[in-house]
């Protein structure tokens, strides 16, 4: 094959020139990012609960297909993040709705009104139905004044929840928002010029492309329990999924460990600004004197305004540690999450240790500072911090204690993780379609094009080779890398295979050929001893050929005949009268009927015709048609009731090829002329057959030798003429 003739291939197809790397895609991808980017700009200004961010999706989908599509939407979300700060949680929403896009315009499917419908209310179910869970999760039930309205309607009709409402609400006016997205889209595709159209559309094809029926096919003939294009995409799917979860997790660590640093500093820095709201010089006042102390009040006003200054914090207070306990010197009323009111222990009373800090008791004591450490009790899981207050000598008077609720740590990992997700999932989505697209035009589809026409060159048939090997040659794989080099090779020895078993199958003709020919050689040497056999061997060899056919037509002895079986008995049939060799011409030649002691000799022929083919087996190896020579020539003048000679067989014990010949023999026999009588009439030869149906002959041959006698008559007729 020539490189003229493979790039004009490759132009046909498409393979070559269609690649996603070219500059009309480009500019299909910059222009379907800015249109979606402007439509959403504007219609974010009329203030409406609606987006048309996916018009340019729609049309990079629809002209250059999925990866184009997907392609623009998460570039669409990653210019709307920039400006918002929020789009690139919902890019997994676009490049699904860029994947059903691809579906429906590959397919055709959107031509139809009824599928245009269907379309519609696919993708308002990702846009509006996963959306409105993803905007619930991140930011709360929608506000927007048409959603809003819709909700208390939802809500006061049908007593649906906030939930069901913001779904249901988004859900329906998503619809809106879809259905003028793809009239629009389809509205600018429409008028777009047929040539743009068709050099926009990405093709993965590196080589002659394959019908989906030559694909079926290959897979189907994958022995095992995946196809490599299942192992190959699963292979994808499972390492991206991998990388993902080991990244994803990586950063919830370190997340989880740095938000509760975070927490842990924050938890000291208020029990540091609490305790500067306090005098450590009136520390004894307080204990002693309580609420009544000079402006113990006013301190616990302080220290309620900033607890009350973040939701994190849920206890403040400030003990002294004692040897029997700690001295409440500030014990603030707090109310926990679930809304249990827990009261403050009057300044004065001697507690218990929190367990968590018995054994720091001794670095209490001495005024040191302990670690932020995590703490369960009955009210919850705190982190707690003691931030120790000295009074002018250095002496400790109390310690200044925080309790932050630990499920703030939660609550932010929870809320890191799902934006991390949804920050990934759309390029997620978009590496492994990229995988499994590049897998299956560089990697599956060629080695399905080879399996394929490697296969029909394994089992062609002897006219097909030099089509075949074209047809291989045509594929004309390009992809650059080993399987390319592979195909050459595939090419390469297919066409010297092709060439060795043309040359051997020219030889194997001469050779069988030249065997016929000695053959029938043979058997016209031991015919022409007889003066009036008239192309006996030619004649009952077509006979015998046109009985097999007829048998196998019918269905009968499937196990036993089959092309080449057909081929051994016709191409040995000639020899079955080979033994008459041994007989003497006077008995051969004689002109009347033979005596017992002549016809005893005549029935020698039989036994030292199968001597002599035996004896011709014994000196070639493997299987040989000669073995169906020596059948006939041993056994056909046996006969079906077991009256025959030379062993008296019956039935199907006699070889098949020797019970097929005695038809045939017996038939020109009858029908030709011999010394000792002349050639019956048709009728009555056709009359003798089926006489001996059942008696001299096996019932199914002569039923479909009688079924092709018009045949055999012309067969007759055409050894009369020569």
């Amino acid at each position: 094959m020539t490189e003229n003739s493979s790039n004009k291939s490759i132009d046909k197809t498409g393979s070559r020139n269609r690649g996603l790397m070219r500059p009309n895609v480009f500019v299909l991808i910059l222009c379907g990012t800015a249109l979606n980017f402007i439509l959403s700009y504007l219609i974010k200004q009329t203030g409406l609960p609606f987006y048309i961010d996916n018009v340019g999706s729609i049309i990079a989908t629809a002209l250059g297909g999925i990866v184009p599509g997907i392609i623009t939407a998460l570039c669409t979300n990653i210019v709307n993040f920039i400006v918002d700060g929020e789009s690139i949680f919902y890019a997994s929403l676009s490049v699904l709705i860029a994947m059903v896009t691809g579906a429906f315009f590959e397919s055709k499917l959107i031509k139809k009104f009824g599928y245009k419908v269907l379309y519609i209310l696919i993708i308002a179910l990702i846009g509006g139905g996963i959306g409105s869970l993803i905007t619930w999760f991140l930011y709360g039930p929608a506000d927007a004044p048409m959603l809003v309205s819709i909700m208390d309607w939802l809500n006061s009709t049908f007593g649906i929840g906030v939930l069901g409402g913001h779904i249901i609400a988004t859900f329906l006016t998503d619809i809106i928002d879809k259905t003028v997205t793809v009239v629009i889209a389809l509205a600018i595709m429409y008028f777009l010029p047929s040539s743009l159209k068709n050099s926009l559309m990405v093709s993965g094809w590196r080589h002659k492309k394959i019908s989906s029926g030559e694909q079926s096919e290959v897979i189907t003939n994958i022995r095992g329990r995946l196809s490599i294009g299942a192992r190959t995409i699963l292979l994808v799917v499972l390492s991206g999924s991998l990388m993902a979860v080991i990244i994803t997790v990586f950063a919830l660590i370190n997340y989880r460990d740095r938000t509760r640093e975070q927490i842990s500093a924050n938890a000291e820095q208020i029990a540091i600004i609490a305790a500067n709201e306090i005098d450590p010089e009136r520390v004894d006042d307080y204990i002693r004197y309580g609420f009544e102390a000079e402006g113990y009040s006013d301190v616990r006003e302080k220290l309620y305004t900033i607890m009350n200054s973040s939701d994190e914090i849920q206890f403040l207070y400030a003990y002294r540690p004692e040897p029997n306990g700690c001295r409440v010197v500030f014990d603030l009323d707090a109310t926990l999450p679930n809304g249990t009111f827990v009261p403050g222990v009057r300044p004065g009373s001697l507690i218990d240790y929190e367990v968590e800090f018995v054994d720091y008791k001794d670095q209490l004591l001495a005024g040191e500072e302990v670690p932020t450490l995590e703490v369960h009790d009955e009210y919850g899981e705190y982190l707690m911090h003691y931030h120790p207050l000295f009074d002018k000598e250095g002496n400790l008077v109390c310690y200044v204690i925080s309790n932050i609720k630990c499920s703030i740590i939660n609550e932010n990992t929870r809320d890191f993780i799902v934006r991390v997700i949804l920050l990934f999932a759309g390029f997620f989505l978009l590496i492994v379609l990229m995988g499994v697209w590049i897998a299956r035009y560089r990697i599956l589809m060629p080695i399905a094009a080879m399996t394929n026409y490697a296969n029909e060159v394994a089992f062609m048939d002897d006219d097909d080779y030099e089509e075949k090997l074209k047809k291989i040659e045509s594929l004309d794989i390009r992809t650059g890398d080993e399987l390319e080099l592979l195909y050459k090779a595939i090419c390469k020895m297919t066409s010297d295979t092709v060439a060795q078993t043309t040359d051997i199958r020219n030889k194997s003709e001469e050779i069988s050929k030249m065997q016929t020919g000695l053959i029938i050689t043979m058997a016209d040497m031991v015919e022409s001893r007889d003066s009036d056999t008239g192309a006996h061997v030619q004649k009952t060899a077509a006979y015998v050929r046109l009985i097999l056919e007829g048998l196998k037509r019918n269905g009968y002895y499937t196990e036993k005949i089959t092309d080449k079986y057909i081929r051994d008995v016709e191409m040995s049939a000639p020899l079955h009268d080979v033994g008459k060799i041994a007989v003497s011409d006077t008995v051969l030649n004689k002109p009347g009927k033979l005596t017992d002691e002549e016809f005893a000799i005549m029935k020698t022929h039989t036994t030292e015709g199968r001597k002599m083919i035996e004896s011709a087996i014994s000196k070639v190896d493997g299987d040989t048609y000669l073995k169906e020579a020596r059948n006939m020539a041993g056994y056909h003048h046996e006969r079906w009731d077991g009256k025959g000679y030379p062993e008296g067989l019956h039935g199907e014990v006699i070889p098949l090829s020797a019970r097929v010949m005695s038809v045939a023999d017996v038939f020109d026999a009858l029908v030709s002329p011999r010394v000792y009588k002349p050639a019956f009439p048709l009728e009555k030869a056709i009359s003798i057959i089926k006489e001996g149906s059942g008696t001299q002959f096996d019932p199914k041959c002569v039923e479909v030798f009688l079924e092709s006698i018009d045949e055999a008559v012309k067969i007759m007729n055409k050894f009369k003429e020569e």
